[in-house]
């Protein structure tokens, strides 16, 4: 079974993270400076997207995922305000975020047996 959330983006979320996690990089704040440099505006932080996608993963596996959690993602393209963020995590833990304008991040999430080395999935 798919999970799936959409989050919408504001600047007032990009704001409040950023006073969380202390990232003060202009690109998240100022629109102008963010549109002169290719962007379609400000961007969301990525660990603000990552922490969308750990709180699924938590709902999914339950207790275990604080403790023998992984989670693996790849950035593709920004997060801007404006944008609704559509996150699924499928059965089998591959996650797909996207906005409007196509896919931007890809990834896995997934229980480890505590302490394997090579991160073997927990069966």
């Amino acid at each position: 079974m798919t999970m799936r959330r959409r989050v919408p983006q504001t600047q007032e979320k990009i704001d409040r993270y950023g006073r969380i996690n202390g990232d003060n990089d202009i690109i998240h704040y100022d629109h102008d400076y963010a549109v002169a440099r290719g962007f379609r505006g400000t961007l969301n932080h990525g660990m603000m997207t990552m922490g969308y996608i750990a709180g699924m993963a938590a709902e999914k596996f339950g207790r275990d995922w604080f403790f023998n959690g992984e989670i693996r993602v790849k950035w593709i393209d920004p997060v801007c305000p404006g944008d609704v963020l559509d996150i699924a995590i499928a059965g089998d833990g591959a996650v797909e975020a996207s906005v409007a304008e196509g896919p931007v991040a890809r990834g896995q999430v997934r229980l480890v047996r505590s302490g394997d080395a090579d991160g073997d999935a927990q069966k």
